[in-house]
């Protein structure tokens, strides 16, 4: 009799890492959740819906409009956030428009190296509509997804060629929310997560390239992960070993030990490390954008003070943010990810906030000049993706100051104060398409910390329906 193999010759395989954690999925219930993990998804919940605000509107440029046209909308009991229109639509299509708005700003919570939430928080809400789910069912099957995405992506090993964790591990992620919502059993499960990887695609070059199809990546791997449940439970069959088969996704993508995922599952929360952004822009230019306001503080500095300025970075932060300034790209892309152009904005106005991502603010003329005088350098033994990252600043004078940042502020080690995450909530809301008062923001606040009192999350309270639909 021929050996098991993992590629499905021989006898019937032995359980793989997809239905083990399939399994897994099915039988967490909400009482699992700690009472820690359900109120930072709360807390997640509020950020990533205020940042889709502003993302949907103002804020988010024409383009977050323009593309929001290409998805013909089919009718469904799902509604995308912040647009005020009457008509629900399907979920696969309330989640791609969704995630798209949450991404638009990249000023979505991050989990190290993967925004889990933008994927995850869209497909779950979208299929708890969908299916009328309620608020408990809603809040698990998202944290699920969520933690899902983050083990996968720790579980890769060796260094990153290029996918988009997002991307890669985000369709999963939601194929799992989704599915989960759809109360699949873990077979089907299994397979949903099999035709999420199927489709697993997105690559960091729309990152160094600073176009719009960085913020598209996620929207589609969201999309297709809701689609990928929806075609599991009409019946559609993914490979068994999807994820580490001869052919699975880790043997194509990025190498990885998925019995990682299971270890410690529900037990050892990596969904508490997911972080809340402080700057509108990158991770990658968190560290050294740190350093250079804090020179900027310690030594009253301004533009005309600097002969030079040199951010020594890993090489995977100089991969995404450390390219020559250009205008080639999406404007509004390349203000989200140039290093350069973040360290001249903080020396100019002291801040890289909402203002300094709108395109005409590329074409300031305090900071254009300031930008030839900057240089990245890589240090080749940096092996961090976010931190640390320093700051080096030669003076008219020819004095030299340097600074250096350990940690991202707004991580799990350095969260940000409740003060500084409601300045940035204030200001994402007053850029919505209809206007988020500081009233409507506490309102919205109080309304998600009472989630899982909902019986149908087609039904949501008038409060909060009002705000969000």
């Amino acid at each position: 009799m021929p050996d098991k193999t993992p590629d499905g010759a021989g006898k019937p395989p032995a359980a793989s890492h997809s239905h083990g954690i399939a399994q897994a999925v099915t039988k967490l219930r909400y009482d699992d959740l700690p009472a820690e993990v359900v109120k930072h998804a709360k807390r997640l919940i509020v950020d990533t819906l205020v940042v889709a605000a502003a993302g949907a509107g103002r804020a988010g440029g024409t383009s977050s409009r323009a593309l929001r046209t290409a998805v013909p909308a089919a009718p469904g009991r799902s509604k995308p956030w912040f647009l005020r229109q009457p008509a629900g639509v399907h979920a696969v299509d309330a989640t791609f428009v969704n995630t798209l708005h949450a991404a638009a700003l990249d000023f979505d919570s991050l989990n190290r190296a993967v925004h889990a939430d933008l994927v995850c928080l869209p497909a779950a809400w979208s299929m708890a509509e969908a299916s009328g789910a309620g608020g408990r069912d809603f809040i698990a099957a998202y944290v699920a997804g969520s933690e899902l995405v983050s083990r996968w992506s720790r579980a890769a090993q060796g260094p990153s060629k290029g996918w988009s964790g997002t991307s890669l591990y985000g369709g999963l992620g939601a194929a799992v929310a989704a599915g989960k919502l759809m109360q699949l059993p873990d077979v089907t499960l299994r397979h949903a997560i099999g035709l999420a990887c199927s489709q697993a695609a997105g690559t960091q070059q729309a990152n160094v390239e600073q176009v719009l199809s960085k913020r598209l990546q996620p929207a589609l791997a969201a999309r297709q992960g809701v689609f990928a449940a929806h075609l599991a439970a009409s019946g559609a069959s993914a490979p068994e070993h999807a994820l580490e088969g001869r052919f699975g996704l880790r043997a194509l993508t990025q190498p990885g030990d998925d019995s990682q995922v299971l270890d410690g599952l529900w037990q050892q929360w990596q969904f508490l490390d997911t972080g809340l952004k402080a700057y509108p822009v990158c991770a990658c230019s968190h560290a050294a954008i740190e350093a250079c306001l804090s020179l900027r503080a310690r030594y009253r500095l301004n533009a005309n003070d600097i002969a030079s300025l040199t951010a020594t970075v890993s090489p995977f932060m100089a991969r995404l943010v450390g390219a020559a300034f250009s205008r080639r790209g999406d404007a509004q892309v390349t203000a989200q990810f140039s290093l350069r152009y973040h360290l001249a904005c903080c020396l100019v106005h002291g801040r890289i906030g909402l203002d300094q991502i709108e395109p005409q603010a590329l074409d300031d003329p305090r900071v254009l000049p300031l930008i030839e005088r900057i240089r990245i350098d890589i240090d080749p033994l940096n092996t961090a993706e976010l931190a640390p990252a320093s700051v080096s600043i030669v003076l008219q004078g020819g004095r030299e100051v340097t600074a250096r940042c350990e940690q991202v502020v707004g991580g799990s080690e350095a969260p940000l104060t409740d003060e500084a995450l409601f300045a940035k909530w204030t200001d994402c809301g007053a850029r919505a398409e209809t206007p988020l008062s500081a009233d409507d923001l506490h309102r919205l606040v109080e309304q998600v910390d009472r989630l899982e009192r909902i019986q149908h999350m087609d039904r949501l309270p008038s409060g909060l329906e009002g705000l969000i639909h």
